[in-house]
């Protein structure tokens, strides 16, 4: 099972079952892919940021000066004792204008953004484009895009 706690650090509304619905999904996706157990318990942060905040952790995690979308702190283990997987920081204006570039509404990217973040504290990457190919997949997927 999987929670949830929400730190909104900005001065928009978001809905919370936004990214709640996703959890009991996400979860049989990632012990199909075997990559958790089914009987545990896992708990996630996600954090609603403003640029400065993003730049500021930006360059602290990634060493880059400047902000991005969403960053991932993963302290997830298959052998973890702790059920403490992991934060996820969404940036609302770069998630905002990238929707908007995109031409996906506001909310589906914040969806988006939050679950390829928690597949990052799940050990998926793309740093490869077969790994990048098959993250989107599967974000995809538990988005009940495909």
């Amino acid at each position: 099972m999987f929670t949830l706690e929400i730190h909104n650090r900005t001065q928009s509304r978001i809905p919370k079952s936004l990214f709640t619905k996703l959890l009991p999904r996400a979860q049989r996706y990632l012990v199909r892919e075997r990559r958790i157990p089914s009987r545990k318990n896992y708990h996630l942060e996600l954090s609603f940021v403003g640029t400065q905040t993003m730049e500021h952790l930006n360059a602290i995690y990634h060493y880059k000066n400047h902000s991005t979308d969403v960053i991932s702190l993963s302290y997830f283990s298959p052998t973890m004792k702790d059920f403490f997987v992991g934060e996820i920081f969404i940036c609302l204006p770069f998630a905002r204008q990238q929707a908007k570039k995109i031409g996906q509404p506001f909310f589906e990217e914040l969806r988006f953004l939050f679950m390829h973040g928690l597949l990052h504290c799940f050990g998926y990457d793309h740093k490869k484009p077969r790994e990048e190919a098959h993250m989107k997949q599967l974000t995809y997927r538990i988005l009940g895009r495909v």
